[in-house]
């Protein structure tokens, strides 16, 4: 999350500037804004949110924060007033982004509970200094694919390939991987070692510029695997690599929580 502090809207300060914040009660009315109030309660509970990302509780937080308020409640009464919130498809955007605010709590409170530290980051940098050892190894690889449902699906694409057709469209249009599909098919750099098998064995046999002439079965589907690049592998130290490494695993862990939970789940659909 970030410093809630950074987001907080000062430029009415002159406007509302002066509002006494002596120790009072929670429900103590602080300010009326076109009839709705804003209680020391409702400005305490932002305050002691900056305060833990590091703020100091000042009166000029405060004041910045009274601003903000005053500035959220009027915008949300002037959006009510004006229909915006059911304008559109805007009601589905409310419930979209209160859904990613769940999410985003919940993984927050999945690694509370399973702290990535400096020791994980460094035992995974150790992993893949053995990998750079293996022969296989020396050059690492730049990709992009195509990943499809079935085998006629796959061939239709390779023949569309060597028609000419765009790698990056066609992964746009047809690839069941969005996250890759969504890039044109872009994975990026990786070694041998660290593709499923039978891509693995496959790629090291390519050429930059290649795409696999046959479809590639894995457990996800039918790959249809591109070369971008490819260049001799150096393995960075382990200040250069900390960092992405810490990213890759913050990504492991979030699949692994999402795995773990959907483990307990139980799907049905009517009718079935």
């Amino acid at each position: 999350m970030k410093p809630i502090a950074k987001f907080l809207i000062s430029v009415f300060f002159l406007l509302v500037g002066g509002i006494a914040f002596a120790q009072s009660g929670p429900n103590n009315v602080l300010v009326v804004v076109n009839g709705a109030k804003i209680t020391a309660g409702q400005l305490n509970e932002w305050v002691n949110v900056a305060v833990s990302e590091g703020a100091k509780d000042t009166p000029e937080l405060r004041q910045s924060i009274m601003n903000d308020l005053i500035l959220r409640e009027a915008v949300s009464q002037d959006a009510k007033k004006s229909g915006l919130l059911t304008s559109g498809n805007n009601a589905f955007k409310l419930k979209l982004a209160e859904q990613n605010a769940v999410l985003e709590l919940w993984f927050a409170q999945y690694f509370k509970a399973h702290p990535l530290s400096e020791a994980d980051v460094k035992a995974e940098y150790e992993k893949q200094v053995a990998l750079s050892k293996e022969p296989q190894n020396t050059k690492e690889y730049k990709l992009s694919q195509i990943v499809v449902g079935s085998e006629a699906d796959a061939n239709q694409i390779i023949t569309e390939l060597n028609k000419g057709a765009s790698f990056a469209t066609l992964a746009q249009e047809k690839s069941l991987d969005k996250s890759s599909g969504s890039r044109g098919g872009v994975m990026g750099w990786a070694l041998p070692s660290q593709l499923v098998p039978p891509i693995n064995e496959t790629v090291v046999t390519m050429n930059k510029g290649q795409f696999t002439l046959k479809p590639i079965k894995t457990d996800n589907g039918w790959h249809i695997v591109m070369v971008d690049d490819v260049k001799p592998f150096v393995l960075p130290s382990f200040d250069e690599a900390k960092a992405g490494i810490a990213q890759a695993l913050v990504q492991q862990r979030r699949q692994e929580a999402v795995g773990a939970l959907m483990k307990n789940v139980k799907l049905s659909q009517p009718g079935k």
